[in-house]
């Protein structure tokens, strides 16, 4: 996931949160010697920045965080790897070895995180995001997938699958995200290619798959950066499906707009993002770890699932959300909501430079 903006509903609790999260301050830090009065710096997408999320951190330290927000993980991993100064940063998972392969973050410490052992198995031991001898690099704080948003007013389906992003009948009117590898993928799959090609297309294969992709870029109104404003033109009408992620139904039901969510018969894409420690950092690493705990509570795992629609990754965090919430945003299950996708995984060099260079020429003909 190279950009994500969260929209969540504006209910109540939300708004509230928002105006608490009037006194965090945010700012771009340079390269600086730690100090132990200094607050801890967050760097992490727009709308993980709410109190809500970090506030014992908040009632120990009498601070709010310093909260920077990252455009990208390719950008973020360059200002790393330049030297800003920061302490925990949020990238997805398949980020983590590449970061770590360049001296950028550190392992952490599992004696120190209070809810460590509350995480989801299958999340916590994942071996991309471990050192070679099996240190854990990687918080799983945030999941879900990305599939295919619709409106179901304007939109017919005979069959759930990625194939309407490329269907005529809807030409300018309908959006994607603008990544190369995502669309690469899902091209091949609605080629035909399995689940086992995507990571390693061959050169015959990707000409095939760039017919697919310059079919797609002929019918789209755009390719987006910003979910949110995606999001604005399928409430408008403007565009009647679109890439999305999973938050995505949870905002537009709640605003009473007609959308479904597909499960593609190729298979949704499944993202997990958390948190890592920076080599840079800022702040002494009691106040950091007090951080983390904050943002592992199940509290704060339960606003994520109920507000913003997203899994959290401590598993108790969905006790403390009633069930007809749970129902409502797919996550009554998360197991079967992980079962049903294809998990995304780090492309080795060779091929993710393959895709990058076919997405841009495809784009470079718009």
């Amino acid at each position: 996931m190279d950009s994500r903006t969260i929209g969540a509903p504006l209910t109540r609790r939300r708004m509230n949160a928002l105006l608490g999260a009037a006194g965090a301050t945010t700012a771009t830090l340079g390269a600086g010697a730690a100090r132990a009065a200094d607050p801890v710096n967050f760097f992490t997408w727009s709308g993980y920045d709410l109190p809500v999320f970090h506030q014992p951190y908040i009632d120990q330290h009498g601070e709010n965080p310093t909260i920077t927000f990252l455009g990208g993980t390719d950008e973020a991993f360059a200002k790393l790897r330049a030297g800003f100064a920061t302490d925990i940063v949020h990238p997805c998972s398949d980020s983590v070895r590449q970061w770590y392969d360049a001296g950028t973050i550190r392992p952490f410490d599992t004696s120190r995180l209070t809810y460590w052992n509350d995480l989801f198995p299958a999340f916590r031991d994942l071996p991309e995001t471990q050192t070679p001898d099996g240190q854990p690099l990687f918080i799983p704080w945030d999941w879900g997938n990305s599939s295919v948003l619709y409106r179901t007013d304007m939109v017919e389906i005979e069959e759930e699958s990625w194939s309407v992003l490329y269907d005529e009948r809807y030409a300018g009117k309908l959006a994607t995200y603008d990544s190369a590898v995502a669309n690469v993928q899902i091209a091949a799959l609605v080629a035909g290619y399995s689940e086992e090609d995507i990571w390693h297309l061959t050169d015959e294969q990707l000409a095939e798959v760039r017919k697919l992709v310059e079919k797609q870029r002929d019918v789209l109104r755009f390719y987006w950066t910003s979910q949110t404003e995606a999001l604005q033109a399928l409430a408008a009408g403007e565009i009647v499906a679109m890439y999305a992620w999973n938050d995505a139904y949870a905002q537009l039901t709640a605003e009473g707009v007609p959308v479904a969510y597909m499960s593609p018969k190729e298979g949704a894409r499944n993202w997990i993002c958390g948190l890592v420690l920076s080599t840079n950092n800022v702040a002494d690493d009691d106040r950091i770890y007090d951080f983390v705990n904050a943002m592992m509570r199940p509290e704060a795992g339960a606003y994520l699932i109920s507000e913003y629609g997203l899994g959290s990754g401590n598993a108790k965090a969905y006790d403390l959300v009633p069930q007809e919430r749970l129902v409502e945003v797919g996550l009554d299950n998360p197991q079967a909501f992980l079962d049903d996708g294809i998990f995304l995984l780090p492309l080795e060099p060779e091929y993710e430079q393959k895709y990058v260079e076919l997405w841009e020429e495809v784009k470079a003909g718009m």
